[in-house]
């Protein structure tokens, strides 16, 4: 009868066949995914993955795990080599590993004993060297550099964390120079595997503005450890500085160490204090150019000015002298033709006064010929007015009658029942029609 192995006796084999095939530690390479750096806990664990060079997906993935034992003395080795690597996320590094299998489970892992930090900073270094040999092969570490900076940079596109160390810094430093900074924020991670997403969207975002919204884009960090810099040997972000329209600068808080993004900016900085004070001076030095330009202009008007006062005072001497001699040689020539121009004015008025008086006889004349008319016409008016008044009539022995105030003129303004007011020559009385009839003859 053929053998039956239980779950755990065909665990417990595959683990003996391992550790026959893998008697010893061996070396192991792979991005580090998934790993949670808690100080709390004493173990790490997390997954070396294998990806695909050119279209970085998952080949293959292993567990891993790194107990306390081993963690603390690997980190203190790190730490006493003062070097730049760190465990972690999305970093490629080589481990010295036992290959193991956990029967009750069933699981396959790689217990960690050692690291080779000098792999991955190798890694690293081959891979930035990369990136600056295609950038400098596509002619983009000179490109931002030759955007011009306006003479006053005074509205500001920063991209950083919010509230970080660096915003406050950079912030503080611009306030406290006193001139008329205009910041627009961009708030973005700047480490982590956020830090590309969000960096590249900020300067997207400042290059769909128009010029003039903005004039320098600044992307800012405080320090932190070496490590932290990985994130700015990116060449998408460092494209994106290379093709912005606008002066890209970067103070990522590094003092020796230069990432990928400070080669391609316009120029770089150390902290973001330094990059502020660099705003700062550019604006004083403009100021203070203005300043000296206002004060050279306005000694040059004020020499010119008193060129020009000068002159207008020989001139005016010289004016004053021709005048004068003018007017001494005119001053007879105008004596006598005043006193003809006095003769004359006087003949003038003489020869008016007589040609008035006889025109105001003529009109004296007119008038009363013009009174004497109009008087009987207004006479032989009086007369006509005197014959037409209705008392006249009256007299004579008719009447008018009227019915409700308004003037009875024929029969078929009437009708039966109608009160009506009779006016005679003495007097006028109430009536009341009792009937009416049409004469058949009209005068």
């Amino acid at each position: 009868m053929e053998k039956t192995y239980t779950v755990l006796e065909l665990n417990s084999i595959v683990r003996d066949l391992i550790r026959i095939e893998f008697p010893d530690y061996i070396w192991v390479c792979g991005e580090i995914q998934g790993l949670r750096s808690d100080r709390e806990k004493k173990h790490i664990y997390f997954e070396l993955v294998e990806k695909h060079p050119e279209a970085q997906e998952i080949r293959a993935k292993v567990k891993a795990v790194l107990f306390s034992g081993y963690r603390y003395r690997i980190e203190k080795r790190i730490e006493e080599a003062n070097s730049s690597f760190q465990l972690k996320n999305d970093i490629e590094a080589r481990f010295l590993c036992e290959v193991n299998l956990h029967p009750p489970s069933g699981q396959y892992s790689l217990i960690i004993v050692d690291v080779d930090p000098i792999y991955t900073l190798g890694k690293l270094a081959q891979n930035r060297q990369r990136i600056i040999e295609e950038l400098k092969r596509k002619g983009l570490l000179e490109r931002n550099k030759q955007r011009d900076l306006p003479l006053l940079p005074l509205n500001i596109g920063l991209i950083t964390a919010v509230d970080s160390a660096a915003y406050h810094d950079f912030i503080d430093e611009l306030r406290k120079s006193g001139y008329g900074f205009k910041i627009f924020i961009y708030n973005s991670y700047m480490q982590g595997k956020q830090t590309e997403k969000d960096v590249l969207l900020a300067l997207k975002y400042f290059n769909s503005l128009d010029k003039g919204k903005v004039d320098a884009v600044f992307i800012t960090r405080g320090g932190g450890a070496k490590a932290d810099l990985i994130w700015f040997d990116n060449k998408n972000i460092a494209e994106a500085i290379a093709y912005s329209k606008f002066p890209v600068f970067t103070a990522l808080g590094h003092s020796i160490d230069v990432s990928i993004a400070d080669i391609v900016a316009k120029q770089a900085f150390k902290t973001p204090t330094k990059g502020a004070q660099f705003l700062v001076e550019k604006v004083r030095e403009v100021l203070e150019r203005i300043e000296f330009i206002e004060k050279e202009i306005r000694e040059k008007a004020k020499l010119l000015l008193e060129q020009r006062y000068n002159n207008l005072k020989s001139a005016l001497f010289r004016i004053d002298s021709f005048v004068s001699r003018y007017f001494w040689r005119k001053s007879e020539d105008l004596l006598a033709k005043r006193f003809a121009l006095r003769e004359r004015i006087g003949k003038f008025f003489s020869n008016e006064k007589r040609e008035l008086k006889e025109k105001f006889l003529q009109i004296e004349e007119k008038a009363k010929r013009r009174v004497e008319e109009e008087r009987i016409r207004v006479r032989t008016g009086e007369e006509k007015i005197r014959l037409l008044d209705p008392s006249q009539v009256l007299k004579r022995g008719y009447s008018i009658t009227f019915k409700e105030g308004r003037l009875v003129k024929s029969i078929f303004d009437l009708k039966e029942k109608d009160a009506i007011k009779t006016i005679l020559i003495d007097g006028s009385c109430l009536s009341e029609v009792r009937g009416i009839k049409e004469l058949r003859w009209r005068l």
